[in-house]
């Protein structure tokens, strides 16, 4: 048994980047449909954008919000910088862009090669956030089957790494390196942060654990570490 708790997505900062990280048919599509139904409720979108090469999945996504090629994000961003700007001049609140977006950038794995791909990536990972202040937010979502296909520039500045079962050795290995060995990289310190993911990842079909490395004077795994499990929906309306 684990005593981690399940993530609660209202508590995201107000701008954020995330990684998914898991192989095909490994639930992560189903889980980002939950992120993205709960970020709703919790009142912290008002619009998605999906970055896909095949331009499938999230079926919940209007086609209008939907892309097979990264160059309309460019876009996306430079409208949030211009309308940050504005919101910097504006004194009253009830003047100011309140614009609420997420950016999903799905299996894009030949891209993130490129050098420009992972310029990009890097650019958002390190200044992204500071691109929508309160109250604009703008979150990203990068989903990957792969770890080492994201730079680790933009690992080490990530908001949440969310994961599953990862039967590659090495890619566990910089995993456990660069999020779960935080607490305690001794001998005995590692090997009890393996056996919660082995107990974690194993507790349940598609579940998934989720690192919130936006979180300071963390003593305790309990306080970074928590659970996530997709629980598929139907959408009565797309965004």
């Amino acid at each position: 048994m684990h005593d981690l708790v399940p993530y609660n997505v209202g508590e995201l900062p107000n701008s954020s980047f995330n990684i998914l990280l898991g192989s095909r048919r490994s639930g992560k599509t189903v889980l980002t449909e939950q992120i993205i139904r709960d970020m709703r409720k919790a009142k912290k979108l008002d619009m998605v954008f999906l970055f896909s090469p095949t331009g499938s999945g999230l079926d919940f996504i209007d086609e209008s919000c939907r892309f097979t090629d990264i160059t309309p994000l460019h876009n996306i961003i430079k409208n949030y910088n211009h309308m940050n700007d504005f919101n910097k001049k504006m004194k009253n609140k009830k003047d100011k862009f309140t614009t609420r977006t997420a950016v999903i950038i799905d299996d894009m794995a030949s891209d993130m090669k490129g050098k420009d791909m992972q310029g990009l990536l890097t650019n958002l990972a390190i200044k992204g956030r500071h691109s929508a202040y309160a109250p604009l937010s703008l979150h990203f979502f990068i989903l990957s089957q792969s770890l080492t296909m994201i730079p680790r520039g933009v690992r080490l500045n990530v908001d949440t790494i969310i994961f599953n079962n990862i039967s590659s050795a090495v890619e566990k290995a910089k995993i456990f390196d660069e999020f779960l060995y935080i607490l305690d990289s001794t001998r005995d310190g590692k090997r009890n942060a393996q056996v919660l993911y082995d107990t974690v990842i194993s507790s349940q079909p598609f579940q998934f654990m989720v690192c919130a490395c936006y979180k300071a004077n963390v003593k305790n795994f309990s306080d970074f570490l928590f659970t996530m499990r997709g629980e598929p929906a139907t959408w009565k309306k797309t965004i």
